[in-house]
């Protein structure tokens, strides 16, 4: 199977922000106090952050609402029932619903305090991206 950039990379109009250096992985995860999943750190590297058809995910490299680091901590701030050693992946816009993520890279849908579990990886999340912007 693909690792995630080599799948990302398939994406027809994919739009990416320049990828971004250990020293922005290390310091994000030090503002979130975590450690991201591996797939999480191949990803930002490479990418930034990234968007096509209905799918914006939030990365590093980047400032704004799309920026990792700000989108968890404004979920944070607004949700007390955000877990800890999670982030924000992406935002839904819809209902409030969050696709967050833990720190072994298991992905979850969150919305206001109800945690349901989504994919087993964010590699998994990203075939479901792929197959609902097609």
């Amino acid at each position: 199977m693909a690792n995630i950039v080599e799948k990302l990379k398939m994406i027809p109009d994919l739009g990416r922000a320049k990828g971004c250096s250990l020293k922005q992985i290390k310091d994000a995860q030090e503002q979130l106090d975590m450690v991201f999943p591996d797939e999480y750190i191949d990803y930002v590297k490479e990418f930034g952050c990234i968007d096509f058809g209905a799918t914006e995910w939030t990365g590093l490299n980047i400032k704004g609402y799309l920026n990792t680091v700000t989108a968890t901590q404004q979920e944070k701030n607004v949700n007390s029932s955000f877990p800890h050693k999670h982030f924000v992946l992406e935002d839904l816009s819809i209902d409030a619903k969050k696709v967050i993520v833990n720190e072994d890279g298991k992905v979850y849908m969150l919305q206001y305090e109800r945690i349901t579990p989504s994919c087993n990886s964010i590699s998994e999340y990203l075939d479901m991206c792929i197959q609902k912007n097609r």
